[in-house]
């Protein structure tokens, strides 16, 4: 692998207050910056940084197993593909930063591992990275098929036993999913997989003016969600297509858990998303969900056109302001649909649908 420039971007108070809250953890807390690029469809090069001023550490493999960054307690893998990386962290208080890669025409098959696997990472950031043509295929070797869409999976880990969060910020997936749907593969998220899974400690992702297009998955056309307070600002998702949750698939515990699980839409746009079965911009599943200050257009699906409330406790007439609903569901249309004028919102067509009973 040959070394890669590595530099670190601090281009919000979003990543300085990360960096300040990871580092007042403790004081031996590292610092780890990363950059990968896979572009037409060649294999990965790469490097790291530990600290500000680290030294550039190349990124050796595939098939040379784990190898430890000095100076920190992450590991990266580089899978024998040549392009996929898992990186596992086995503290909590380093703090690990993909920033600035690059992954284009790559195609892997059904049982290959994301390009990015994040495992057991607190407060780790993806920054200003892009994938585009990404494509998980349909091509099966004998081997375990995926659980996850090709391009990145933020999966917990038993050791996380603090409360912890992941944060996307100016990343753009393009283009990038699974080659065809299928409920019975159960593969999540087009773009973005963000999975609680062992982890002891409630999981936060935080998806801020990061764009995807094109993208499409069995579940989360660009994002699926188990058992994470998830909040969605400023981003643009665009003709997304999955099972169910056409743009985002949202599951989380029940609405009466504590501590409660969270979907916050803020700022975002969704243009020509569509569900085969249920949610064609958003299916919540459990949780609390608030939207605000968005717009939805143009939606498919057989069970809410946009958005589907799957569990009554979810919705809250007041958490949903401001918004602009064209060609969603049809007023008091099967199976039903919240969309009495109040607190803004423009309903062109109602938004918001879910079982009748909650009515």
């Amino acid at each position: 692998m040959s070394a890669t420039t590595t530099t670190m971007k601090w281009v919000t108070p979003l990543l300085a207050a990360l960096l300040v809250a990871s580092l007042t953890q403790t004081s031996m807390a590292a610092i780890v910056v990363c950059k990968m690029d896979a572009i037409d469809g060649q294999i990965l090069t790469g490097a790291c940084t530990v600290g500000v001023s680290g030294a550039v550490i190349s990124l050796v493999g595939p098939g040379a197993g784990p190898q430890l960054l000095n100076d920190s307690s992450i590991s990266y893998t580089l899978d024998v593909n040549a392009r996929s990386t898992l990186f596992e962290c086995a503290s909590e208080d380093d703090l690990l930063i993909i920033d600035s890669s690059q992954y284009s025409s790559q195609t892997l098959n059904n049982c290959d591992p994301p390009l990015l696997e994040l495992r057991g990472c607190s407060n780790a950031i993806l920054s200003h990275n892009t994938f585009t043509s990404i494509t998980r295929s349909t091509a099966q070797p004998a081997c375990t098929i995926s659980k996850y869409g090709p391009c990145v999976a933020i999966v917990g880990a038993a050791s996380q036993v603090a409360d912890w969060s992941f944060s996307s910020l100016d990343n753009t997936f393009t283009s990038s999913g699974c080659a065809s749907i299928a409920a019975t593969s159960g593969r999540l998220g087009g773009a973005l997989a963000l999975v609680r899974a062992d982890s002891g400690g409630a999981m936060s992702a935080f998806i801020q003016k990061s764009t995807f297009t094109s993208t499409q998955c069995d579940f989360g056309g660009a994002i699926h969600s188990a058992n994470v307070s998830l909040t969605l600002q400023s981003s643009t998702f665009t003709s997304s297509l999955a099972v169910d949750g056409g743009a985002v698939n949202f599951i989380a515990a029940s609405p009466l858990a504590v501590p409660t699980q969270t979907l916050l839409v803020d700022r975002s746009t969704f243009t020509a998303p569509t569900a085969v079965t249920t949610g064609g911009a958003i299916q919540v599943n459990g949780g609390l969900l608030t939207i605000k200050d968005s717009t939805f257009t143009n939606g498919a699906a057989l069970n809410g056109k946009c958005v589907w409330v799957d569990i009554c406790q979810t919705y809250t007439e007041t958490e949903i302001v401001r918004n602009t609903w064209t060609g969603c569901a049809t007023p008091e249309g099967p199976p039903i649909s919240w969309c009495k004028a109040h607190d803004g919102n423009q309903w062109t067509s109602c938004g918001m649908e879910g079982p009748r009973y909650c009515y």
